[in-house]
């Protein structure tokens, strides 16, 4: 007869815990079995990665990604500057930024709005900035006209070598023949404005004569020598310098004679 505390034959030891030696509790017993069996490769089960799989496997991760909006843009940025609107399409856009069409289709409803966007995600921030630094450097009432206009092209430079894929975007737009895409004569149009108010700033002082035309004029001087040295840049950045940049101002400044020597 067995005693009332002895173990019935073939029934598993006690489980221990590892730290103590003391035999576990059922319910502790349990808990570590379930453990066992869920990360157990036999049982089929895998460890926790922390996060919850969504329906379907792999597709809930899909749903999961961060929207395609950015890399969008880059991928049709490279595209166009590279090969022009016309001769991309859709497919290769997708296929290099890796999204489906409905990411498309939703964050710029065409292939034209994604162009569109490239173009005004770029130059409007960029024209913004030059307004607030051709403000500000009209403001310094000890800067020459010349050393304002220098810093201006200047900073047209510097616009260009950080964005230089959308400037060649820009130049394809501005010189293609047909209706526009996008509105590149009216960004330039914003920065010549720009370069008028200094002019016309230093017209009012006497610090320099505007010629038949008046400031306008010599403003489209500047923006035209911006373009074709932009131009240029295509195929070789660095030329876009410092130096280059004075010597644009001089060249122009230098045919605006004071009023004070034609008299």
């Amino acid at each position: 007869m067995a005693h009332e505390h002895e173990r019935p034959p073939h029934a598993d030891p006690p489980v221990k815990n590892e730290k103590t030696s003391a035999p576990l509790s059922s319910g502790a017993r349990g808990r570590r079995l379930r453990g066992a069996e869920a990360t157990s490769p036999r049982a089929g089960g895998r460890r926790s990665s922390g996060r919850k799989a969504g329906r379907g496997g792999a597709r809930g991760d899909r749903v999961a990604r961060p929207p395609g909006r950015e890399s969008l843009l880059a991928a049709a940025t490279a595209l166009f500057a590279e090969h022009g609107y016309d001769a991309v399409t859709t497919r290769q856009i997708l296929e290099r930024a890796g999204v489906e069409a409905p990411s498309l289709y939703h964050h710029f409803g065409s292939k034209l709005g994604l162009y569109r966007a490239v173009l005004s995600d770029t130059s409007e921030p960029f024209v913004e900035r030059f307004v607030r630094i051709g403000t500000k450097l009209r403001r310094n009432a000890g800067a020459s006209a010349q050393s304002v206009l220098e810093e201006m092209v200047w900073a047209s430079f510097r616009g260009a070598l950080s964005n230089p894929e959308t400037v060649q975007i820009a130049l394809f737009e501005a010189t293609r023949p047909g209706p526009r895409r996008y509105d590149v004569i009216s960004v330039w149009e914003q920065l010549r404005n720009v370069f008028k108010a200094v002019l016309e700033d230093a017209e009012a002082s006497g610090e320099l004569a505007m010629p038949q035309g008046g400031a306008g004029l010599v403003a489209n001087n500047f923006i035209g020598s911006l373009t074709v040295h932009l131009q240029l840049a295509t195929v070789n950045r660095r030329m876009l310098t410092r130096r280059l940049a004075r010597h644009i101002t001089q060249a122009i400044v230098d045919g605006l004679t004071p009023r004070s020597r034609t008299r």
